[in-house]
């Protein structure tokens, strides 16, 4: 049986927690509105949430809370640039160009949040997430997508592509189920073996320590790591065909919830925290806008 977790942010303020819980929420409800449309349109719906996933937007209203962020520390909203929900009064015609930064080792990359200063960026955000039932290959690929990316900023802003040193964050939301916390009984290592630390984790424990060395390591100022999960069924209204069934111990039930797998370390709070102190530094008189644009 799946085991349900209320939501959760042991540190944040209740403001904090209300708008995890909204943009969580609209990940999920984001994916559904995707699947719809595709059946709509005489597609078949994609098992395992992949419409949602495959339309992109489903992460837009988290990107719509760090851009909260920013502005409420005092970031001009015409330097603040992300990829908008419906609806957002600071939704742009051509936002890409706002957040979309010279690589090195590629020709650009766009990114999830930027906040420019004087022409030149001073923060740069990048949101990834991973829903099931399959976590196997996906997992790796989203470890060298988040190692791949840093790597790349960081040689582009030593060659002098990108300019200043901007504040770069990770994001990462890993859905909540009996796959990604199904302990894993330990694969071939290969010729030389692992590092010991896998043994006997999960997938969320994965992502656990993958933040806290991306961050340890440097490659990023701060991630954010939080688990959820989906308040229905993943892609179809036929219960039988649910992913959870195929474990055969598990029942047909879904309820929305989360909770930050580190806190102290990955949590909301603490990277809203660095997030504004990097923001007030460039911009110490502040502008608070944001009263109108998300009302």
């Amino acid at each position: 049986m799946l085991c349900l977790r209320r939501s959760t942010g042991e540190h944040m303020e209740p403001q904090q927690e209300q708008d995890v819980h909204d943009a969580l929420l609209a990940y999920w409800t984001s994916r559904d509105e995707a699947a719809l449309r595709q059946a709509a349109r005489g597609g078949a719906v994609d098992v395992g949430a992949r419409a949602g996933a495959t339309s992109g937007g489903h992460l837009d209203q988290v990107a719509r809370l760090l851009a909260r962020v920013c502005l409420d520390a005092g970031a001009p909203i015409e330097q603040v640039w992300y990829k908008a929900p419906a609806g957002d009064l600071n939704k742009r015609s051509s936002p890409a160009k706002g957040f979309t930064l010279p690589g090195y080792y590629r020709p650009t990359k766009q990114w999830d949040v930027v906040v420019h200063h004087n022409g030149a960026p001073i923060i740069v955000i990048e949101l990834k997430s991973q829903n099931g039932p399959s976590y196997s290959n996906n997992a790796n690929n989203r470890a060298e997508e988040a190692i791949g990316s840093a790597v790349d900023f960081a040689r582009a802003r030593e060659s002098g592509l990108i300019p200043g040193q901007p504040w770069i964050g990770y994001v990462f939301i890993i859905e909540d189920d009996i796959f990604s916390r199904r302990i894993e009984s330990g694969r071939e290592s290969g010729r030389y073996g692992k590092d010991p630390i896998f043994t006997g984790w999960s997938y969320i424990d994965r992502v656990r320590l993958l933040g806290r060395r991306l961050v340890e390591d440097g490659h990023y100022d701060a991630a954010w790591a939080v688990a959820t999960s989906r308040p229905n069924c993943p892609g179809t209204n036929d219960p039988q065909k649910c992913p959870q069934l195929k474990t055969r111990t598990a029942i047909h039930s879904h309820e929305f919830a989360w909770w930050e797998l580190d806190p102290d370390l990955l949590g909301y709070a603490q990277f809203a925290a660095t997030l504004t102190a990097q923001v007030q530094k460039h911009y110490p008189d502040g502008s608070h806008q944001t009263s109108t644009l998300f009302d």
